[in-house]
């Protein structure tokens, strides 16, 4: 399993190294950082409170978002891909062909992460001129429920990624999927403001808990008055996406099996062949 793991890891970072060396990858990531910079920029000089940018709101909402569209739609996006061009269908027949792959897309995940959270981050510092409000506690905190939250929402990533049976599909109602997901867990307005009906739903989605994470950590104590519990709940929030967590690891790996078992060469073929008709 080690040496899945560790050739999982040359594949991702092989086709990370790819990705941005492709016109069209680089593009899509250099749009998400200028709407990101242009978003922030608007309201570099509106507080929520005196000392308390509202930024410090907004930035929180932004890395959980990029977080949900990366590994659910993104990874979604390169599982669907790679059923109907036969890659997982050869993983398969291969000796640990599974594991490798399953280690290659994650890691190649991750380094989109890398590669997004950074640079998103650099843009905040230059905008707020470097104040996040963050101290090493609250920077742990940031750190921690970002790859536990990496760990829960992949498991949406397989799900779309079987679900849906071609690229076409994954770019149209996979796109709006994860969108109302984001919508229903609070990080377009707060959950407090949705109808009633939806807070349960949205309490239930680890989104809502990465976020609420993210926002306790930078803004005040006293913030936590607007969250649904009136107080912030970083335990609850890390127990939650635990959860989520766990039930990922158990149920991703299921997932890849499952959609792998259902993928033939001729069923391959005749997507390729509608592919074609279609363009």
């Amino acid at each position: 399993m080690i040496t899945a793991v560790r050739a999982g890891l040359r594949r991702g970072l092989t086709e990370f190294g790819i990705s941005l060396r492709t016109p069209s990858d680089v593009v899509f990531i250099l749009v998400g950082l200028v709407a990101v910079g242009v978003t922030l920029w608007l309201y570099r000089d509106v507080e929520a409170a005196p000392g308390v940018p509202l930024t410090w709101f907004i930035l929180p909402s932004i890395l959980t978002i990029q977080l949900v569209f990366i590994v659910g739609y993104g990874l979604g996006t390169v599982v669907v891909t790679e059923r109907e061009d036969g890659t997982l269908l050869r993983a398969r027949t291969l000796p640990r062909g599974l594991p490798v792959y399953a280690s290659g897309v994650v890691t190649k995940t991750l380094a989109e992460l890398v590669c997004t959270f950074v640079p998103t981050l650099v843009i905040a510092a230059i905008t707020l001129g470097g104040r996040f409000g963050l101290d090493a506690g609250d920077l742990a905190i940031v750190l921690a429920m970002l790859v536990l939250g990496t760990l829960a929402l992949t498991p949406f990533g397989f799900v779309i990624g079987t679900v849906f049976r071609n690229p076409r599909s994954v770019s149209g109602w996979g796109f709006l999927v994860v969108g109302l997901l984001a919508f229903v867990s609070g990080l377009v307005q707060p959950l407090a403001a949705l109808p009633v009906w939806v807070q349960p739903i949205g309490l239930a989605l680890p989104l809502y808990w990465i976020g609420h994470a993210l926002r306790g950590a930078f803004l005040p104590g006293e913030f936590g008055a607007f969250e649904m519990f009136g107080d912030w709940q970083f335990g609850l929030a890390f127990l939650v996406v635990g959860v989520w967590a766990v039930g990922g690891l158990l149920l991703a790996p299921r997932l890849l099996r499952r959609v792998a078992r259902r993928e033939t060469a001729s069923g391959i073929e005749l997507r390729r062949q509608a592919a074609l008709q279609r363009a």
